[in-house]
C-alpha cells in the first residue's frame, strides 16, 4: 500500500548502508521495500519535513560528511543530492528543522556543531555556522574534552539544544532557519550533574518540558522549558538501572510518546528499556519499570505515530525488535523482530 507507514534504518555494517521497510501490520513486522548501499557507514538520520529528502551522516575513512538523499515514499529508492563537510570528526547526529530551510549536525570528537540552509530542493549548501565547543568534566577517562552528541531543533525552530557529553552541559543556541545560522542562546548552557555524560536530548510535545538521557550517569534529567526564550531548568533526574545493578552499562536514546505521557531510555550493557510516566502538569518522571530489550545494544528508539509501537535497534544483535505500549500504564511487551545488520537508526516516513 502507498500509505503504508514506513520505517528507515541505517547501518554501519560493512556494505549495507540505508534500509527502507514497509510496516506490514500493527506488530511492527517489517518487509523490504529498498536497500541504498552507495553510501558508507551511514549513522545517523533525519527526514525533510516534505517527506522527499533523507539527511545522514557518516565518517568512512574520516570523510566527515553530511549527505542529502532524494527519497521516493513509493519505491523507497534513494539518490544523491550533494553533501558538504561537517567540519569535525565522528559526526553523530543530523536534525531538520519543521520549516525544511536548516539542517544542523553535531560532532563527536572534539565537540562542535554546524548549521546549513538548504535549497527549495533540499540541497545543502555550505555551513552557515560552526561552533566549537570547549571545556572538559570529571570523567578523565571520557571527559577530556568536548563531545557534542547530539543537536535537536525545537519544534517552531528558533532554538536547538546541543547536549555535550564530554562538558556535563547542553548548549543552547538560537537558530535563523532562513539563513542557517546559530548563536549563542539568552541562556547559553544548563550543566547536568558532573560526570552525567549528556547523550540526547528532547522536548516533550505540551513544548514546557524537555529531557536529556545522561550515557555515563544512566539517568534521564527533566527540565521545565520555557519556549519562549528558550531556557531550561532542571526539574528532577531519576536512574534508568535497578538500584541493585552493578555492571557496566551506558544509556544511548530516549523518547516520548506522542500524547507526552511515557518516556522511554535505552541502557546498553544492562540491555534494557526502562519507562517512566510523565507528570501532566508538572512534567517529572515516575518509573514504571525496565524491560528486556530482546536484544544487546539497544541503539536508538523510535515511537509509532500513534504512540502503540516502539521500534528498538539492538545493534550488536543486528535486529530491530517492536514493542507493543500498553495505553493504560505504558508498559512494553515484544510484538516482532525483523533482522537487520548493525541498525543504528530509525525513523518513520
Amino acid at each position: 500500500m502507498r500509505d503504508a507507514p514506513l520505517l528507515i534504518v541505517s547501518s554501519t555494517a560493512d556494505n549495507a548502508g540505508i534500509f527502507v521497510f514497509k510496516i506490514t501490520d500493527d506488530n511492527g513486522n517489517l518487509a523490504l521495500l529498498n536497500q541504498y548501499t552507495d553510501i558508507k557507514e551511514p549513522f545517523y538520520i533525519a527526514l525533510h519535513p516534505n517527506g522527499q529528502v533523507l539527511y545522514s551522516i557518516s565518517d568512512p575513512s574520516g570523510e566527515q560528511l553530511v549527505a542529502a538523499l532524494a527519497f521516493d515514499r513509493n519505491s523507497g529508492a534513494l539518490a544523491l543530492i550533494n553533501q558538504q563537510p561537517t567540519q569535525g570528526g565522528y559526526p553523530c547526529y543530523v536534525e531538520v528543522d519543521q520549516s525544511g530551510s536548516a539542517v544542523v549536525v553535531a560532532n563527536y570528537n572534539g565537540g562542535s556543531v554546524a548549521s546549513y540552509p538548504l535549497e527549495k530542493d533540499g540541497a545543502l549548501s555550505e555551513a552557515g555556522s560552526f561552533v566549537q565547543h570547549v571545556g572538559s568534566s570529571i570523567n578523565t577517562k571520557r571527559q577530556q574534552e568536548p563531545h557534542a552528541h547530539c543537536f535537536k531543533i525545537a519544534a517552531d525552530g528558533r532554538f536547538a539544544f546541543s547536549a555535550d557529553l564530554g562538558t556535563d552541559k547542553i548548549m543552547i543556541y538560537a537558530l535563523d532557519a532562513a539563513t542557517g545560522t546559530l548563536t549563542p542562546g539568552q541562556q547559553p548552557f544548563v550543566r547536568v550533574a558532573p560526570g552525567g555524560g549528556p547523550r540526547h536530548f528532547t522536548i516533550a510535545p505540551d513544548n514546557r518540558h524537555a529531557y536529556v538521557i545522561n550515557e555515563i550517569g544512566n539517568t534521564v534529567t527533566a527540565f521545565i522549558y520555557d519556549a519562549e526564550r528558550g531556557l531550561l531548568l532542571e526539574q528532577n533526574s531519576v536512574p534508568t538501572l535497578p538500584v541493585d545493578y552493578d555492571g557496566v552499562s551506558h544509556t544511548a536514546d530516549l523518547c516520548l510518546t506522542p500524547d507526552g505521557r511515557f518516556l522511554y531510555g535505552s541502557n546498553r550493557g544492562h540491555d534494557s528499556v526502562a519507562a517512566f510516566s510523565v507528570g501532566e502538569k508538572t512534567g517529572a518522571l515516575t518509573p514504571i519499570d525496565i524491560y528486556d530489550a530482546n536484544g544487546p545494544s539497544p541503539q536508538n528508539l523510535t515511537m509509532a505515530a500513534d504512540g502503540k509501537l516502539l521500534f528498538v535497534a539492538n545493534s550488536t544483535s543486528g535486529k530491530i525488535s517492536a514493542f507493543h505500549i500498553e495505553q493504560t500504564g505504558g508498559a512494553l511487551a515484544l510484538a516482532s523482530e525483523t533482522e537487520v545488520p548493525q541498525p543504528m537508526c530509525s525513523l518513520l516516513a
